[in-house]
């Protein structure tokens, strides 16, 4: 009987033994076989484009991938040319911002490399071109060579950064806006930008586009602007939005919050809203109206009292709110070959209005020089900048009281 006992308690712990391990052998072979997560395709995006003018120095370059990456520089023209274009980085993990720095091109010809993107499991090639100043980018008027809109500025890639965002309706062949960005603060100090009816009409909707990111400037310097801020700001556009119609994806570059500033509702949707009409009235009145529109915390000089709010949906970066707004507008008229100039400048503190804008608002270019301490439409040949920035014609600028 202790033996038979024994022998049943042998057999016993064998058979649990037996369906132990076929349980484990069941869990690893019979289940459901696992599912792998395949890495999302890499994309390279160039902030400014594959093809910029002469006087373009810098771009980032944005690689959204889950991989290690590297770039590959092969210099292409002119014959001989090299090392004319720096990397801030050449490889890495994962995403990231890489700054292509070229310098402005002096040469009579265009120079172009072979930008290779080697991914773990893939590569990417573009083709970069810089023009020559001799072939500069189609201005929106066909008639000026030269960006009118821009004022004096040093970006430095650090804090002060420059971005330019071309239109998508024209095939990245004719300039939207720049922005001179102070990423310490989260502003743009200005937008400048080149307004005619061709970019402000088209097959444009408002995109109401949220939450996007400037690709010519890190993300970490941006604020993820899917909310407002905080107090009774809006999130005010600098180059306004009803602007740039010409296509979706134009109005869309219209929300990057590189072109934000936190600006009171009772300004933004009253006589903001009035004087940015007038704006395109006026430019629908002239060749090309160049327009620079400016935040302003400090007069030159000055020591006004600067305050703070965030954005909601990035509550942890302080944005400057600015104590000032202005618009700097230079029209450019061709009548049969003879081209004219008018200019003007508004000037509003930063506080709730309405109405109509008036000759209280009315500055000259000279006067807007001395409150902001910038040199305005630099591009201009000295004797017609003189002109234009002392005086105002105030009959080519109807609708302020």
């Amino acid at each position: 009987m202790g033996n038979h006992s024994m022998k049943t308690k042998r057999i016993v712990a064998l058979l649990l033994m037996v369906v132990i391990i076929g349980v484990v052998v069941g869990l690893n072979t019979c289940c459901t076989t696992p599912s792998f997560k395949h890495p999302s395709p890499s994309e390279v995006r160039f902030g400014v484009g594959q093809m910029v003018d002469h006087s373009t120095t810098h771009q980032f370059i944005s690689l959204t991938t889950e991989q290690a990456w590297s770039i590959e520089i092969e210099y292409v023209a002119p014959e001989g040319e090299s090392d004319w274009c720096k990397l801030s980085k050449s490889s890495g993990e994962g995403n990231a911002n890489v700054l292509m720095t070229f310098g402005e091109n002096k040469l009579n010809e265009e120079r172009s490399l072979r930008l290779t993107v080697h991914f773990a499991r893939d590569k990417q090639e573009f083709l970069f071109t810089q023009l020559s100043a001799s072939s500069p980018l189609p201005t929106p008027s066909g008639d000026l060579s030269g960006w009118l809109e821009l004022p004096s500025f040093e970006a430095d890639g650090e804090r002060y950064y420059h971005s330019i965002s071309m239109l998508p309706s024209k095939n990245r062949r004719e300039r939207s806006f720049s922005v001179f960005y102070d990423s310490d603060i989260y502003l743009p100090l200005w937008v400048a930008y080149p307004l005619c009816s061709g970019n402000m009409y088209g097959n444009g909707n408002r995109v109401n586009d949220w939450g996007i990111y400037d690709p010519n400037i890190p993300e970490d310097k941006q604020l993820y602007m899917k909310n407002s801020y905080q107090g009774s700001y809006d999130r005010g556009h600098m180059l306004p939005s009803a602007s740039r119609l010409g296509s979706s994806d134009d109005n869309r570059q219209t929300f990057y919050p590189t072109n934000m500033t936190p600006q009171l509702s009772g300004l933004n949707q009253q006589k903001w809203a009035v004087i940015e009409g007038k704006v395109r009235d006026w430019a629908e009145g002239c060749d090309t109206l160049y327009v620079v529109t400016g935040a302003v915390l400090r007069t030159a000089g000055g020591s006004e009292n600067i305050s703070y709010t965030y954005c909601k949906s990035d509550s942890s970066k302080d944005v400057a709110i600015p104590n000032y707004y202005y618009k700097a507008l230079l029209q450019f008229r061709n009548n049969n070959g003879s081209k004219s100039y008018q200019a003007l400048a508004l000037w509003l503190p930063h506080k709730a209005a309405s109405g109509a804008p008036t000759q209280d608002d009315v500055r000259t270019i000279d006067q807007l020089e001395e409150l902001t301490g910038i040199d305005f439409f630099v591009g201009l040949d000295d004797v017609a900048e003189g002109k234009v920035e002392q005086n105002i014609d105030m009959k080519f600028w109807p609708g302020i009281e």
